[in-house]
């Protein structure tokens, strides 16, 4: 799954060492259009205009891990945050322009996401711990939650997707939600990547909001559009209005277990 760089804002050796100060550098500077600075060494292979306002470009560095991969989110004011993911989609580390956050991996994890596990079962559950640093305060968090394959795809921009039932949930030290939601993802075999896609989240005074992050625009090297970091969709609120989300209800997606016995 692709990790909520979107809507948990209040979501290796050298690889590591290298994306820790990089994470800093890149979101202090402000980024628009075509001119996001890669680090040395690294190649974006992947931009997506999603709806929502958002464009996200993904990338790979040479001294990173086999498949190691990056992604930074734009919205309408710039670069709003940067994920690490293993090739496996495991998250390593992430940085938040609205807060000042970061959040780095801890492992070894309980049950780390995969992937290849979903797509050979239909199910990848995951339990891990990040280290999660503000401005004022660190602390750990605990990530929970399941991806599930539909058995349905649809097509968008010319490629077939999977759709993926999302549950995930965020935990304090102390055992507090965080942060709570459950949606839809689509994923790509042929490009081996998640999108992200409708997602409803949970307050604590039970209120819901809705997200939809769909993917429209899949924007490979050499293709019009590929490096833009200005998001083209829904970017006023007439143009959201035109699409409403369609998100799954609590029967939808049966109660969760932290083990792949049963969601």
């Amino acid at each position: 799954m692709t990790a909520r760089i979107f809507a948990y804002r209040p979501g290796h050796g050298a690889g590591r060492a290298l994306l820790g100060p990089t994470l800093a550098i890149l979101l202090a500077t402000p980024a628009a259009a075509a001119d996001f600075p890669l680090p040395a060494g690294c190649e974006a292979f992947l931009t997506v205009q999603s709806k929502g306002c958002s464009v996200s470009l993904l990338w790979r560095c040479d001294v990173a891990p086999d498949g190691d991969f990056s992604e930074a989110s734009f919205g309408p004011e710039g670069l709003e945050a940067l994920v690490n993911y293993s090739r496996s989609y495991q998250w390593i580390e992430s940085a938040y322009s609205w807060d000042s956050s970061r959040e780095e991996y801890l492992p070894p994890a309980n049950d780390p996401i995969d992937v290849a596990t979903l797509l050979d079962t239909g199910i990848d559950t995951y339990d891990f711990a990040m280290r999660r640093s503000e401005p004022d305060a660190t602390y750990d968090i605990r990530v929970t939650g399941a991806d599930m394959l539909t058995g349905e795809t649809t097509e968008i921009d010319g490629y077939t997707l999977d759709l993926v039932r999302t549950r995930l949930e965020i935990m304090g030290e102390q055992g507090q939600s965080e942060y709570r939601a459950q949606g839809m993802q689509y994923f790509s075999r042929e490009l081996g990547h998640f999108f992200l896609g409708t997602e409803t989240v949970f307050g604590e005074d039970g209120s819901e909001a809705e997200y939809d992050s769909s993917p429209l625009d899949i924007i490979r090297p050499g293709e019009a559009g590929f490096g833009l970091t200005t998001p083209l969709y829904e970017c006023t609120r007439q143009d959201a209005a035109l699409t409403a989300p369609i998100l799954p209800t609590p029967d939808d997606f049966p109660a969760m277990e932290t083990d792949h016995d049963q969601v």
